[in-house]
């Protein structure tokens, strides 16, 4: 008969783990593993969860709740934070001094009593290569840094939160500067620490995107604080949205000492939100400065111009003026080439018609003679015609002799004045348009008997 096995209590077993573990695990371990968890509790203690992943999958290979006491946390705590500059938070990996405890009730944890900085800060640093290895093999790391900052750009869309003291000040100093430039600003709220920093920002930046002509720049604006407050800048996520935004982003974080990756990515980089904000009155500066550059040298170009232009209209004015009397005085000659030759062809048009009259007389004579034995009222009829032809013709002709004796004198310029009209000109060049009289002109008005001279005001 099989002798009866000796049985625990659960109670029993946990203890008998307790005691083994105690006595063969007596000692403190120097151990690493990933943050996936922590609390603080009111009491002070903090309770944290360690997890270790496969390289290859990142699948959780192994797990454990680990404590911190109250007594120990206070020291450990400012001591990593201040190292690191680094806030210990979930995904951050930690060396930490552990003993492994047992409790019959609340079963296996680890009992931190000291954690080693240096370690952490390596492997942030070696996050922190990633990303920007990561960044520079998707061929983006220097995407924002080669967009074109306008000449004047001063409608900016702000990221940040509305209750950030770095978001007052830089308000404070744009909008209040000393030369008066005008900023047209939009806030885009963020979470700008934490957690929820990330998808914050990046949602800002989508935000931003969806109406981005109205906008000449992204400034991504967080106040004065901790270093370890500063991690969410340092994520891919955050620094790819940066790097591919199709604005220049600048950046006014608050830190002095250290640069986060979004810093690198951007476009330009200031320490705080008061420098981001004297960066752009500086730009608004310089390009009010080529303003006035490029006036003084349009005013120098349109001077020059314009005693070019002078110096033009006078020699076009002289040669005017010299091709004005030229034309008058041919006009001059043949008028009074005309009016002599008037008489010459007064007698020549009268000389015409007596000879016209001497032929029909002959005419006459021809055919009185040649119809001798024609009936006496056939010459009487003849006679009649004879003299109404004669009338005719001597009245034809003295018609013609006056209209151009009448057209020979209208052409006389003389007479054309002694009917009201007159001739005005400046600098003796007739005028034939009222567009080409301004103020302050100089005019001469000829009538047929004299001139007088007349200022337009």
């Amino acid at each position: 008969m099989v002798e009866k096995q000796k049985t625990y209590s659960l109670k029993e077993l946990n203890l008998l783990v307790k005691e083994t573990l105690s006595q063969y695990l007596s000692q403190a371990y120097w151990i690493v593993g990933e943050i996936s968890e922590i609390k603080e509790h009111y009491s002070g203690h903090c309770y944290l969860e360690l997890i270790q992943k496969d390289e290859e999958s990142d699948n959780i290979v192994a797990r454990a709740r680990a404590t911190i006491w109250s007594y120990s946390y206070r020291m450990l705590k400012p001591y990593f934070e201040s190292t690191t500059g680094r806030k210990l938070s979930p995904g951050l990996k930690v060396m930490v001094l552990a003993q492994v405890s047992f409790h019959e009730v609340y079963g296996y944890s680890l009992n931190i009593t000291d954690i080693e900085p240096t370690f952490t800060i390596g492997d942030l640093e070696l996050k922190r290569r990633e990303t920007i290895n990561r960044l520079i093999a998707d061929g983006v790391f220097d995407m924002n840094r080669e967009q074109t900052l306008d000449l004047l750009p001063n409608r900016v869309a702000v990221i940040s939160s509305p209750q950030a003291a770095g978001y007052e000040d830089f308000l404070k100093q744009l909008l209040g500067n000393r030369n008066r430039y005008r900023f047209s600003i939009k806030l885009f709220e963020a979470v700008m620490q934490g957690e929820d920093a990330e998808t914050s920002i990046t949602q800002a930046l989508s935000n931003i995107y969806n109406e981005i002509d109205r906008f000449d720049l992204v400034a991504i604006v967080r106040g004065g604080g901790a270093s370890a407050d500063l991690s969410c800048f340092d994520s891919y996520s955050i620094a790819s949205h940066i790097a591919q935004f199709p604005l220049p982003v600048i950046t006014g974080i608050g830190h002095e000492k250290d640069t986060t990756v979004a810093d690198l990515v951007a476009f330009k980089a200031v320490k705080t939100p008061t420098a981001l904000a004297e960066y752009l009155i500086d730009l608004a500066s310089e390009a009010e400065q080529l303003y006035l550059t490029l006036l003084d040298s349009l005013v120098e170009l349109s001077t020059s111009f314009i005693e070019s232009s002078k110096s033009q209209l006078i020699f076009l004015a002289d040669q005017l003026k010299s091709a004005s009397q030229l034309t008058v005085s041919r006009h001059k000659n043949r008028l009074t080439k005309t009016w002599s030759s008037l008489p010459v062809l007064a007698k020549f048009y009268m000389f015409k018609s007596l000879s016209q009259v001497q032929g029909l007389k002959e005419q006459v004579k021809s055919a009185a003679e040649n119809y001798v034995n024609t009936p006496k009222i056939a010459i009487e009829k003849y006679q009649k015609d004879l003299k109404k032809y004669t009338l005719q013709t001597l009245s034809a002709n003295k018609q013609k002799v006056d209209f151009f004796g009448r057209m020979i004198e209208t052409m006389n310029p003389i007479n054309t004045l002694k009917k009201g009209f007159t001739i005005t000109m400046i600098d003796g060049k007739t005028i034939k348009s009222a567009s080409e009289i301004g103020e302050g002109s100089l005019l001469t008005t000829k009538f047929w008997d004299g001139e007088v001279k007349s200022v337009v005001k």
